[in-house]
């Protein structure tokens, strides 16, 4: 059985290894906003064309919503180790 200091220290392991996705989700995301401008510029008045940057733009709001809730994994892993360190 594990001890509470294992399971502290997978905690921080699992807060380190969010933290970076997070951060290369931000990156993705701000990249997919570009992409999706710029396809949005030379598809104007094509159907399927509007429909590529929908799927893009939904592409974005997924990544960023996966990072919001990384985000919230990584917050109750602080209150997780507050609490066991108490």
């Amino acid at each position: 059985m594990a001890s509470v200091q294992d399971i502290i220290n997978a905690v921080y392991r699992i807060d380190d290894d969010a933290q970076d996705v997070i951060a290369r989700s931000a990156m993705c995301a701000q990249e997919l906003s570009k992409h999706s401008a710029r396809l949005q510029a030379v598809v104007r008045g094509s159907r399927s064309g509007e429909q590529a940057v929908r799927q893009v733009d939904e592409a974005r709001r997924a990544v960023q919503d996966s990072a919001v809730c990384l985000q919230r994994l990584l917050n109750e892993g602080t209150r997780f180790i507050a609490l066991m360190s108490q």
